[in-house]
């Protein structure tokens, strides 16, 4: 049987490795943990659960870490996880990873990561990280990406296996103080580097995390006139440019851009939900309906490998079909769209508003 090592880096970790940890002790054969610096207790908790542990600066460079850590392992195949992250499906998931090395026995292997934010909100999306352990490694000092040895390419196939990521419900002054160590490193690389796509358009998904919607919008630009026409990213790439120019108040400019590249993310809700958004803007209700009719056909996990949200094809599309109704005074068809956004998400507060603005009225 194939043994299976878990390898994750840590710093200041200690609450969220503990339950990392308890996720995954039964799923694979060897822990193996790089801490970069903690003054915490993540070292202890990680010997409390047998993992083997190695210490390394930190040198603001994310790849030589997780390469660092991949030298402890000792399994046949390597399960990567940030220590704020947790496996699903509890000891079933041994079983979906047993499944994959027999198919796929010189694949990498895609994880679905399920990321939950402190408003509820969840999005996904599939990262390569499960790997036969002899010839990967990992390349750029932030968003770092598997690379096999000597440049080659290589297979990349769903293993089936879910993750819960907590990181996205961070407290303020930790998701700024992030944001911002992301943002220098990110441009420290492309002064390295200038040509990078990759790296354009994660700089400018982090400036539109953080709100700088125009700086944003320049980074994105940089992307796009380098972006590969294979990119897997592409698709996170323009709709994240919408949601910015959105946000200058551009949302004719953003459905424009959309437009041009519809055809291409046909099958992301995620795309089509935005169009529907920015008609809505714009005036044009016939085409957001369409828009939004169209969401409620589709699969949030069936977009492709840019991050999907879950209520691009439920509740959000379902409840702006109520807003829509609502505003051209049909309350009865309204309420049968809030309904509808509440069998999605039964918590979801401004549907329920709207039932008792409905009654009210």
């Amino acid at each position: 049987m194939k043994r299976i090592s878990l390898c994750i880096i840590v710093r200041d970790e200690e609450f969220s490795l503990a339950r990392c940890l308890t996720s995954a002790q039964s799923v694979v054969d060897e822990i193996c943990v790089l801490d970069t610096g903690s003054s915490d207790q993540s070292i202890e908790v990680a010997r409390q659960f047998g993992a083997r542990v190695a210490e390394r600066a930190w040198d603001d460079d994310f790849s030589a870490a997780r390469n660092a850590v991949l030298e402890l392992a000792t399994g046949d195949f390597v399960l990567v996880l940030d220590a704020d992250e947790e496996l699903l499906d509890g000891p079933g998931a041994r079983e979906v990873l047993e499944s994959f090395m027999e198919r796929s026995p010189s694949a990498a292997g895609r994880v679905r990561i399920e990321n939950r934010d402190e408003a509820g909100e969840c999005s996904s999306v599939s990262i390569s990280r499960f790997f036969p352990r002899a010839g990967f490694s990992f390349r750029g000092c932030i968003h770092e990406q598997l690379v096999f040895e000597g440049g080659e390419s290589f297979q990349r196939e769903d293993t089936g296996l879910r993750v819960e990521h907590h990181g996205y419900a961070l407290e303020g002054a930790q998701r700024i103080a992030k944001l911002e160590r992301n943002t220098r490193l990110l441009m420290d690389s492309l002064e390295k580097d200038p040509e990078d796509a990759y790296l354009w358009y994660q700089l400018g998904r982090t400036l539109y995390i953080a709100e700088d919607h125009q700086a944003a919008v320049e980074a994105l630009e940089q992307a796009l006139m380098r972006c590969p026409d294979d990119a897997p990213w592409a698709a996170g790439l323009f709709e994240i440019g919408a949601y910015s120019l959105r946000a200058l108040g551009l949302s004719g400019q953003a459905l424009t851009l959309l437009s041009e590249v519809e055809g291409d993310f046909a099958s992301r809700a995620d795309t089509c939900f935005l169009i529907g958004l920015l008609s809505m803007d714009c005036g044009d209700l016939e085409r957001a309906e369409q828009s939004f009719r169209r969401c409620l056909d589709l699969d949030s996990e069936s977009g492709g490998d840019s991050e999907s949200s879950y209520a691009a094809s439920t509740y959000a599309p379902a409840f702006n079909l109520g807003v829509m109704n609502e505003v051209l005074g049909d309350h009865e068809q309204a309420e049968v769209w809030f309904r509808r956004a509440l069998e999605f998400r039964s918590d979801h507060a401004p549907s329920l508003e709207a039932l008792e603005r409905i009654k009210v009225s």
